[in-house]
C-alpha cells in the first residue's frame, strides 16, 4: 500500500535544517560559502546540463530549490560533459577538490575506492530522523546501499525507470496487441519488415537496450544480467547471449533503419522522429520528444501523437532497482555545505518533486501514494500512461548490459565490434569471443 506524504509537513521538516553562517571551509575545490550575506553556496558538476537531456528537468529543479532558500543555500551547476564525467569526477578527488554534493560516479570506483576510504558522508543516522523520506526509497536500493557496518553513503533510490520501447502506430499498427506479454521470437515475428532506429556509435545505446532485451528473453537470461551487479560479467561466451548476439545480428542485417551502423544516439532518435523507423528503445525521459512544443525536430510527416509505449516482451524492463542512488555528500566538505547537501535531498524526495522527476522523465515511485492531480496529468502523456499502465507486479527488472560488463568494453569494445556483426564480417560466436577477450584483459586492469 502506497502511504501518502504530507508536503507541508515534509517542507516544513525542510526550514528545521540549521541555517549555515559566513564562509563554507570545507575542503572540497569546487564548492564556496558566500561573504557576509550568510548564503551557503555549493557548486556541482553535471552533466545534466545545457544540450543534455537530462537539463530539461534538472536544471529548473535546482532553480525551484534555490529559489525555496533564497538567501540561506544555494546550488550552481558547472557543465561537465558525460562521457568524460566520471574521470573528471576521479581527477576531483585525487585533487582533493570534490564538490561537497557529489551527483554519482563510476560505481565501480565508489564501491572500491570513494566508499571504503571514508570519503562519503554516513546519511544513515539522518535517514533514521527523516523517516517520512527513508520510507519513500525502495527497498531493494536501501539494501544495495546499506554497508556491512550499517553506514550509508549513497542516497538510495526512491523511483524506478523501467525502459521499454517507443514504437510510431501510423506504421506500426499493434493496437490490439499487448507486447510487453509476447516472447521476443513472437515480438519479433509481429515486427515484420519494420525497421528500429539502432545506434552503434559511442556505447551503442540503442543497441545494447535491446541486447539487453534479447539476454532477458533467454532461459536463464534474467538471472545472468542481474548476477553481474556485484559482479561484472567477463564470460561473454555463455549460451544466453551468443543466443542474443545472433538474433541481434538478423535485426541489425534486416531491421535496422539505414543510418544505424555508426549512429550516435541523436541520429537513432533523428531516424524514428522522421518516419525512417517505426521503433526505437529509450527510456521514459524520451516523451517530451514527443510533444508538440518539441516539433520543430521532427520531418517527413511525424507526429509525436502517434507514439505508443510499451516494455519489452515477456514483460521486461530495463532497470536496476538494486543500485546506488544518484548522489553522495564529501566527508571533507563542511558542516554547512553538508547542511546545504541534505536541504537539497530532502528537496528533490518530497512528493510534489518526486512526481514532478516521474511527469518530466517517466518512471514509477511504488512507496509513494500518487495525488489525483499527478494521475490526471500521467494519463495526458500517451507514452507515460503507457508504460504505467506496463509496470506491474509482474514486471522483470533487469540492468543494461552496458551496467554488467567492464566499462571499457561497454563503452569501445562494444561499438567498435558492432560493425563487424552488421556486415557479417563476425559470426555471434566470434563477436562473444572477442568480447569476452576484451572483458577479461579489462578485469585484470
Amino acid at each position: 500500500m502506497k502511504k501518502r506524504r504530507i508536503l507541508a509537513a515534509l517542507l516544513a521538516g525542510i526550514m528545521v535544517v540549521s541555517t549555515g553562517c559566513g564562509s563554507s571551509s570545507g575542503g572540497s575545490g569546487s564548492s564556496s560559502g558566500s561573504g557576509g550575506s550568510g548564503e551557503v553556496t555549493i557548486t556541482i558538476p553535471s552533466y545534466k546540463t545545457g544540450e543534455n537531456v537530462g537539463a530539461v528537468f534538472f536544471e529548473p529543479q535546482v532553480e525551484r530549490f534555490n529559489e525555496a532558500y533564497e538567501g540561506q543555500y544555494r546550488i550552481e551547476l558547472e557543465n561537465v560533459s558525460e562521457d568524460t564525467f566520471n574521470d573528471q569526477m576521479k581527477q576531483l578527488a585525487q585533487q582533493n577538490a570534490l564538490p561537497a554534493l557529489v551527483q554519482g560516479g563510476d560505481k565501480e570506483w565508489l564501491k572500491n575506492v570513494v566508499f571504503p576510504n571514508g570519503m562519503a558522508y554516513d546519511i544513515s543516522g539522518w535517514l533514521e530522523e527523516h523517516p517520512e523520506i527513508k520510507e519513500l526509497m525502495l527497498d531493494d536500493a536501501i539494501d544495495y546501499c546499506t554497508e556491512d557496518d550499517g553506514a550509508i553513503y549513497s542516497v538510495p533510490l526512491a523511483t524506478v525507470r523501467p525502459t521499454g520501447f517507443f514504437y510510431n502506430s501510423s506504421l506500426w499498427d499493434v493496437a490490439d496487441v499487448d507486447l510487453s506479454a509476447l516472447t521476443m521470437d513472437e515480438f519479433i515475428g509481429q515486427l515484420g519488415d519494420q525497421k528500429i532506429a539502432f545506434s552503434t556509435a559511442e556505447n551503442a545505446w540503442v543497441v545494447s537496450l535491446f541486447l539487453t532485451a534479447l539476454i532477458a528473453d533467454e532461459e536463464g537470461g534474467a538471472e545472468l544480467l542481474n548476477s553481474g551487479i556485484d559482479e561484472k560479467i567477463t564470460d561473454l561466451n555463455q549460451t544466453a547471449i551468443v543466443n542474443s548476439v545472433e538474433k541481434m545480428q538478423s535485426l541489425l542485417q534486416n531491421n535496422a533503419s539505414s543510418n544505424s551502423i555508426g549512429a550516435a544516439y541523436p541520429d537513432a532518435a533523428n531516424a524514428f522522429m522522421s518516419n525512417e523507423a517505426a521503433v526505437i528503445s529509450n527510456g521514459p525521459w524520451m516523451s517530451s520528444d514527443f510533444e508538440e512544443s518539441n516539433s520543430k525536430n521532427w520531418s517527413n510527416g511525424f507526429d509525436g501523437a502517434d507514439v505508443r509505449a510499451a516494455l519489452f516482451p515477456n514483460q521486461v524492463g530495463i532497470a536496476q532497482t538494486r543500485s546506488y542512488g544518484e548522489w553522495w555528500i564529501n566527508a571533507d566538505a563542511s558542516e554547512e555545505e553538508i547542511e546545504c547537501a541534505l536541504a537539497f535531498i530532502e528537496f528533490i524526495y518530497t512528493p510534489e518533486e518526486l512526481e514532478a522527476y516521474l511527469l518530466a522523465e517517466g518512471g514509477d515511485a511504488p512507496n509513494l501514494e500518487y495525488s489525483d492531480d499527478f494521475v490526471k496529468q500521467q494519463s495526458e502523456t500517451q507514452v507515460l500512461a503507457d508504460l504505467a499502465a506496463d509496470t506491474t507486479e509482474e514486471t522483470i527488472y533487469v540492468p543494461n548490459i552496458l551496467d554488467v560488463i567492464p566499462s571499457s568494453v561497454a563503452n569501445s569494445d562494444l561499438s567498435r565490434l558492432l560493425p563487424s556483426l552488421a556486415d557479417g564480417t563476425l559470426t555471434a560466436e566470434e563477436f562473444c569471443e572477442q568480447l569476452t577477450t576484451a572483458a577479461q584483459e579489462a578485469s585484470k586492469e
